[in-house]
């Protein structure tokens, strides 16, 4: 039977490959030197109950796998079902937050009609509602999941979506009515903007 130091350290190395992280990365995210990520790797100590808590919590396992041999197979199974429940878990806040949007905008709109004016033009509650959704979902993406092209798209419509609303609102809501679809033209180096940011991280 092995030593325990090399069955944490077999275990550690694998959760990491599994998660696709060098020892510099992982050592970053918990605040850990390389040098230790290295060390217990490759089993020359066996890190504290604590040290352990971190790596388990982060890898999204308990104490107990750490300690127990394992086959790599079983360790890239776990990390997987881990990524999958969090990616989930994540795209639900985004769908909440973007729903939290719309309902804003519907609690305005019935509350103009209730208690304020008869309901015309309300209809420009919705409108600006797309673009703040799209902001939102935006930014949350790019905290959740990093720069990427689910979060280029989302800014993609939140730019073209603001400017065409600032249109509508000047059409409908200036005395008298203005004609600025002409403005859309500022999205296009924006647009082009967000591809080449794109393709430079993806460089990078």
């Amino acid at each position: 039977m092995e030593n325990l130091s090399d069955i944490v350290g077999q275990n550690l190395t694998a959760l990491r490959k599994a998660k696709g992280l060098t020892q510099q990365e992982v050592a970053l995210k918990l605040n850990y030197s390389d040098k230790s990520i290295s060390k217990w790797e490759l089993g020359y100590s066996i890190p504290s109950v604590d040290v352990l808590k971190d790596f388990a919590d982060f890898y999204g396992v308990t104490v107990d796998f750490l300690i127990k041999e394992n086959n790599p197979e079983v360790a890239q199974e776990v990390v997987k079902k881990t990524y999958d429940s969090n990616r989930s878990n994540k795209t639900i806040i985004i769908a909440l937050a973007v729903t939290a949007v719309w309902l804003i905008a519907i609690s305005v709109y019935l509350s103009r009609i209730l208690f304020y004016e008869p309901p015309t033009n309300l209809w420009i509650a919705f409108v600006w509602a797309v673009p703040a959704s799209s902001i939102v979902a935006a930014l949350l993406s790019r905290i959740f999941f990093g720069r990427g092209i689910t979060s280029m798209v989302l800014l993609s419509v939140f730019v073209w979506t603001l400017v065409a609303t600032f249109a509508v609102q000047f059409m409908w809501f200036t005395e008298p009515s203005q004609n600025i679809w002409y403005i859309l033209v500022v999205c296009v180096p924006i647009q082009v903007i967000l591809i080449l940011s794109l393709h430079l991280r993806r460089s990078e």
